[in-house]
């Protein structure tokens, strides 16, 4: 990612340049706007280059579960994600997803390392 931000068009027409612009506009961080810009096109790629204007929360959901289940991401990312796309439907759509009902991810379980007498002397050694 650059250190840069892009310039954009004085009156900008595409759909992800209005959200730059808004997201500036808001004065927002760039890393914010790296990142909202990130899942937003994430989230479209995974509906087939399909508008936001013509999904709501149901493929929102899906993304989300997706997220969980498929690519094994982070609660946290998740949750990123989420706030992304809350922030593209409430301040550029207009649009009250409410609050999306989607599998959350799930922390794997992390099972302590035990070592036996003989492999604790053979490190020490």
């Amino acid at each position: 990612m650059d250190d840069t931000r892009r310039t954009l068009p004085l009156r900008p027409v595409r759909f992800l340049d209005l959200l730059r612009l808004d997201i500036r506009q808001q004065g927002l961080a760039y890393r914010t706007e790296q990142t909202c810009i990130h899942w937003i096109k994430r989230f479209i790629y995974f509906h087939n280059k399909r508008h936001p204007k013509d999904m709501g929360a149901r493929e929102v959901e899906a993304f989300l579960s997706h997220l969980a289940v498929h690519k094994h991401c982070s609660l946290n990312t998740q949750r990123i994600s989420l706030n992304a796309l809350v922030y593209l439907y409430k301040r550029l759509i207009g649009l009250d997803i409410g609050d999306p009902s989607f599998s959350p991810a799930i922390a794997p379980r992390r099972l302590p390392v035990v070592y036996s007498r003989t492999e604790i002397s053979a490190i020490l050694g």
